[in-house]
């Protein structure tokens, strides 16, 4: 049980990562950008911060923003 309490977060996270990421539009550059730009963002804030809040909320942001910008163009 404790081993498994120690691997499992980061377990979870790389399949929701793999998850997010696997419809990736390859067809356009700006398209396929959000994504992996929102990505960076969520884990340079938890690496920075140490707060998931704050990291879910600012990549969040980031994905939301860049998306809407790409719609609006």
């Amino acid at each position: 049980m404790r081993y498994l309490s120690t691997r499992l977060p980061a377990g979870v996270m790389v399949i929701l990562v793999a998850y997010c990421l696997r419809d990736l539009p390859l067809a356009g550059f700006t398209r396929a950008l959000a994504p992996p730009l929102a990505l960076t963002v969520t884990v340079g804030l938890h690496l920075w911060r140490h707060n998931a809040l704050l990291s879910i909320l600012g990549g969040t942001a980031v994905q939301v923003a860049i998306a809407s910008a790409l719609q609006t163009h």
